[in-house]
């Protein structure tokens, strides 16, 4: 496969703070002229510091113009935003963690805001359950679907509802390392099809690191995993045919960590390195964008002054690699090997 993409541009976008990080990326669904990208990312002092805000950075893609917002709740740490869209209203969510100063006991929520012109935010909504961090949400039918994690109890449960209410578990343990040995399940993300089918890639640390590739119909309670053979920290993903999808996250080539994107086959479940972003040290966590050619990509790193800033590349080829991921399709279909796992 010959790679077209290419980097066109990365440029800084974060406001001042010592830590910038922990990014997610969406087209502006109130701008008619699919001009401005919103960007959403963690402020704080250092990447476990008490003080985190949410900044939102509105970006013209034209011009290069920057606005600036900042959702905060004093005492509490907002960790890793994320957006989902319900069709009306954009959400954005984070994980709060509270410490007591004077018991030293710590209380985590996830936490939403909501906005109708992606200008002004909402007041603070408190949901899920403490010590579940719920990842990342996709709307799909008025419903929107996560996975939520918990280090101790080393599995993934799958939850529906709305975030600007409450989610409910729809499937306990879809990983678990007790019924599958899989150790550690953490981020995620979820994507459906036309036909509602879901497909999720989920980032483990124990056992191999390996990060494993999910497939359901509904009512999602039944779950058949593959291991992908490759590490993928801060994963997202979008659709790029019916059965390939772009992915990006946090790389380990064995000797450094790096800011990857790749192309990620449903039917060999293979992953093929397309680009590293410039990056390194405390660094990924990116949002991806598609708009025609173009792939927008934002993500930290400290590969400049070893301060973590937030950057947007953009990248240009999309068109090209999906002819040829077209044409590959019709030349070689892989036969899709036999599920391994079955939650």
């Amino acid at each position: 496969m010959n790679i077209n993409l290419k980097i066109n541009a990365v440029e800084r976008i974060s406001s001042e703070g010592e830590h910038c990080a922990f990014t997610d990326l969406i087209e502006n669904p109130f701008d008619n002229s699919r001009k401005s990208l919103l960007c959403c990312y963690r402020r704080a002092l250092n990447h476990i510091s008490p003080d985190g805000v949410v900044i939102v950075c509105k970006v013209n893609v034209d011009s290069g113009a920057k606005t600036y917002q900042r959702l905060a709740l004093p005492s509490w740490d907002l960790r890793d935003p994320k957006f989902c869209f319900d069709g009306r209203k954009l959400i954005i969510t984070a994980y709060a963690k509270h410490k007591d100063a004077s018991t030293g006991a710590v209380t985590t929520k996830m936490v939403s805001y909501f906005s109708t012109t992606g200008d002004s935010w909402s007041t603070p909504h408190f949901f899920g359950h403490s010590g579940w961090w719920l990842w990342r949400i996709t709307w799909n039918k008025d419903k929107a679907y996560g996975f939520a994690y918990n280090r101790k109890s080393q599995r993934i449960d799958l939850y529906v509802g709305n975030p600007r209410k409450q989610l409910y578990l729809q499937k306990k343990g879809a990983i678990s390392f007790e019924k599958h040995t899989f150790g550690y399940p953490n981020e995620s993300h979820i994507l459906f099809d036309d036909t509602d089918k879901a497909t999720v890639i989920v980032r483990r640390d124990a056992d191999s690191f390996s990060a494993k590739l999910g497939f359901s119909s509904p009512p999602y309670t039944n779950w058949k995993w593959h291991d992908l053979k490759q590490y993928v920290g801060g994963p997202v993903m979008l659709s790029f045919t019916d059965n390939m999808y772009i992915v990006a996250g946090r790389n380990w080539d064995g000797k450094s960590l790096t800011t990857a994107i790749w192309l990620l086959s449903s039917t060999d479940y293979s992953l093929k390195l397309l680009m590293t972003l410039p990056s390194k040290g405390d660094n990924s966590y990116p949002g991806l964008v598609w708009q025609d050619d173009t792939l927008y990509v934002s993500y930290y790193s400290d590969h400049i002054d070893n301060k973590t800033r937030v950057y947007l590349a953009t990248l240009s080829g999309m068109n090209g690699l999906l002819n040829e991921v077209k044409q590959l399709s019709l030349i070689h279909i892989s036969e899709p090997t036999r599920p391994l796992y079955i939650s």
